[in-house]
């Protein structure tokens, strides 16, 4: 989704374009149904993650059948240039970082974990090429069968949309490598669902989401909290949950991908931050806020291997459900 900005723009620059994008199969949701592209070439993230040789030259065939003119690289790595370059496209527009972009003929900066938005420093590559937008307002496109599931669940449990909360308690799964320090933590959830219960929230219905991955973390909060939840974890896709979050009242989840749909819906947020750097990631707004303990060692990780904790993990354990609690109220929803 932080790429969206970034295609509008291309789309901008080439109205009358035919525009592929090529993307990994964990990430195509992000782009699936948007206006702006006219083509998805996907594949298994596994074959340029753990670099199977056959499975990368088939794919550089399959671009350069395309007979693509020119592309826009949002990625750092060499081996992502490489291919592009040999699949013969000319214009390679890209990130240097490190002493990479060798293979590219035009480059500018990659700034991970700055306090520039991420989808700011992915509008630098379309500025490469003459736009000069600055709007960085996230797209995501459900589908029309997303909206009707999520009517369908939202009729189906008798909930009023306008006190439907959603929460979204998992995380730091990707196919580069996955990172559960990201979490806050069952018990923070369940302390939090029950603090909000008892203040100001007596009537709300709480929804927990996520994916098959994740449903023993919603488990061991349900196991907590002193009252019912409704449990979609692993049941609904998460086209299915960004249609829930875009009626829903609130979401609070840890930084993870869905926290972007609240963003892109301007539905009220709030996002639990511990390693990863928030400033990069979502920046602070009125209705969509982040949270973090502030401890001095955080952030450490922003979009490149999590090299581990030593600290035992002090920026997620000092963050209380209270503290979170108050900033849920400063929202004044």
């Amino acid at each position: 989704m932080l790429v969206s900005p970034a295609i509008r723009a291309i789309r901008t620059l080439h109205p009358d374009s035919s525009i592929s994008i090529f993307v990994g199969e964990w990430s195509k949701v992000a782009v699936d149904n948007n206006p702006n592209i006219n083509n998805i070439i996907s594949y298994p993230d596994s074959w340029i993650q753990n670099k199977k040789p056959i499975r990368i030259l088939g794919l550089v065939n399959r671009i350069r059948k395309g007979g693509f003119r020119r592309v826009y690289i949002f990625h750092s790595h060499d081996m992502l240039h490489l291919m592009v370059r040999l699949a013969g496209i000319p214009e390679r527009y890209g990130f240097s970082f490190n002493g990479t972009g060798k293979f590219l003929t035009n480059k500018t900066g990659w700034e991970p974990n700055s306090a520039k938005y991420i989808a700011d420093n992915y509008l630098d590559i379309p500025r490469l090429a003459g736009y000069e937008g600055t709007d960085v307002a996230l797209d995501f496109f459900l589908s029309e069968s997303d909206e009707i599931q999520a009517q369908s669940i939202i009729d189906n449990l008798e909930i009023n949309a306008r006190e439907l909360i959603i929460i979204a308690p998992g995380g730091g799964i990707n196919p580069r490598q996955d990172v559960f320090e990201k979490r806050w933590g069952e018990d923070k959830f369940a302390r939090l669902i029950q603090i909000m219960k008892a203040d100001g929230f007596a009537k709300s219905s709480f929804v927990l989401v996520g994916s098959k991955a994740e449903k023993s973390v919603s488990n061991k909060i349900k196991e907590m909290v002193k009252f019912p939840l409704n449990d979609l974890t692993g049941e609904i896709s998460f086209g299915v949950s960004a249609a829930l979050v875009k009626k829903a009242r609130l979401l609070v989840s840890n930084d993870s991908s869905i926290m972007h749909t609240a963003v892109a819906f301007k539905t009220p947020s709030i996002t639990i931050f511990g390693p990863s750097n928030p400033k990069s990631l979502l920046p602070y707004s009125e209705i969509n806020r982040w949270i973090s303990s502030g401890v001095d060692c955080s952030p450490c990780y922003c979009n490149e291997i999590f090299k581990g904790c030593d600290k035992d993990l002090a920026c997620m354990k000092e963050l209380s459900a209270d503290t979170v609690f108050q900033s849920i109220k400063a929202l004044k929803i």
